[in-house]
């Protein structure tokens, strides 16, 4: 347990027992020159891992709906030695994909149909004969997909060929159509459209900004754990962090790390401030998985005063022939010190301030505050008629009950805690969860309401986004 130095100031006056009236100390509390100060308390930040899964079945569907149905017509196409050869050029089935790491592979089965026209002539005469024919092939392409810090998805694309779904060479009467070069001709022809295509739908379908941002600001808002107490949880992200897109088969796999300050807070809904914008992200080699949740459990100085008044009004305390009664008793923070004082009647009327920093026993989960001692101003305002006091007789008696019970609200934050992270639905598509594997004491502060311990829960975290 840390040893912490505090501090008394005390203001008022001696009745005439004392034979005279001693310098009043005014002012209310003040810090002495060269006392430390409190360092100011900063929440352990953690991190909430969302993994972030797509079907490639919805990227499909995004895609095909984007290919219209005739992709190429012509009436002027050379085949050989056939000219102004009528050409069309239909999507067949749907498109399928398939992605394998961080390349998608994508085919597109295409229907060809052609029309040409050749003359058959015998005996002088002569006739023109017109003739259409279909045929089938499956062009394929690959993608490497990659994320920029920015969000946005950026694709490579490139042809990988393509394959015959009917026989390659068509034959009419005595004329071969040679079909191959058509092949050829629409896959370079097609190549950059296609690629704009999935580029356009995979960007579309891959909007991991759109798909984060609702979560972004629903994790903003406190998040109401348990009703009586009320007791709040509140996020504060920092900072967003991002592997690469990969995946096998049928799903895109990423996974998102929010850096974020996870806070408990009892009674009001907690204050926010707001980050409206999905911040940039970093790219790490993975997302560390640990989470640290800072559970604060307080008493409010309102509840601590009435807990000491309980004890100390009117109790007396006596030194030889003196005799001190406490009337009221207040506790409350100054700087990052505790300050309780004490009004007395009997031989001193007047106020005492003890100053000092609350120290947290872990093993009895007690708040205390330690080391009294007078302030210079005090010492010598009251040397010569009141040096009893410096004896330590109130502080003595008055030490032993700045002692404040924190056991069961800390049993009641961990309980509450680790049931909010089993599967807990946050929103309508998102799910929580977690646990909490260890704990530990953090810090000890004082806010502008409470004594504060702060203990730190930690484990992992997850928020898991649903279709």
């Amino acid at each position: 347990m840390n040893r912490i130095r505090i501090v008394l100031v005390v203001s008022g006056v001696l009745t005439a027992f004392f034979g005279c009236t001693p310098p009043a100390v005014t002012t209310g509390p003040v810090l002495p020159d060269g006392i430390a100060k409190v360092q100011e308390f900063n929440p352990v930040p953690s991190i909430i891992n969302v993994p972030v899964e797509v079907r490639t079945p919805a990227l499909e569907q995004m895609i095909n709906e984007q290919l219209p149905p005739l992709l190429f017509e012509s009436d002027t196409i050379t085949l050989g030695a056939m000219k102004n050869v009528k050409v069309k050029v239909w999507k067949g089935d749907s498109l399928r994909l398939s992605l394998t790491g961080d390349e998608l592979q994508y085919r597109v089965p295409i229907k060809i149909w052609m029309q040409f026209s050749f003359t058959v002539g015998a005996l002088g005469l002569s006739h023109t004969e017109y003739q259409e024919v279909e045929a089938g092939i499956v062009l394929k392409f690959r993608s490497r997909l990659f994320v920029k810090n920015d969000w946005k998805v950026v694709t490579m694309t490139e042809s990988d060929g393509y394959e015959w779904t009917t026989d390659p060479v068509v034959k009419v009467r005595f004329i071969t159509i040679p079909v191959k070069p058509l092949a050829d001709f629409i896959l370079n022809r097609q190549h950059k459209k296609f690629g704009e295509l999935v580029d356009k739908g995979v960007n579309s379908s891959l909007d991991i900004k759109k798909l984060l941002h609702p979560l972004w600001a629903q994790i903003q808002k406190p998040i109401r754990l348990a009703d009586e107490p009320p007791l709040w949880l509140r996020l504060s992200p920092r900072s967003v962090s991002m592997t690469q897109l990969t995946g096998d088969g049928s799903m895109i796999r990423s996974s998102v790390g929010i850096a974020t300050v996870a806070e408990t807070f009892f009674g009001d809904v907690p204050e926010v401030q707001r980050v409206d914008s999905l911040p940039e992200f970093v790219i790490p080699g993975s997302i560390d998985s640990s989470f640290v949740l800072n559970l604060y459990s307080e008493i409010t100085y309102g509840n601590a005063s009435e807990m000491m008044r309980g004890y100390l009004q009117g109790r007396s305390f006596k030194a030889g022939m003196r005799e001190v009664i406490i009337q009221d008793v207040e506790i409350y923070g100054l700087e990052g010190y505790a300050v309780v004082s004490l009004d007395f009647t009997g031989s001193f009327k007047g106020k005492v301030y003890v100053i000092g920093r609350a120290v947290f026993d872990t093993a009895a989960s007690i708040i205390s505050i330690e080391d009294l001692e007078f302030d210079v101003a005090t010492r010598n305002a009251l040397h010569n008629t009141a040096d009893w006091l410096f004896h330590g007789v109130i502080i003595d008696k008055v030490k032993p009950y700045l002692r404040f019970p924190l056991r069961e609200k800390l049993l009641e934050s961990q309980l509450m805690v680790q049931k909010m992270l089993c599967n807990s639905r946050l929103t309508k598509n998102v799910y929580v969860n977690g646990f909490i594997d260890s704990l530990a004491i953090g810090d000890v502060r004082l806010t502008d309401r409470a004594l504060q311990a702060v203990l730190l829960a930690k484990g992992s975290l997850f928020l898991n986004i649903r279709e």
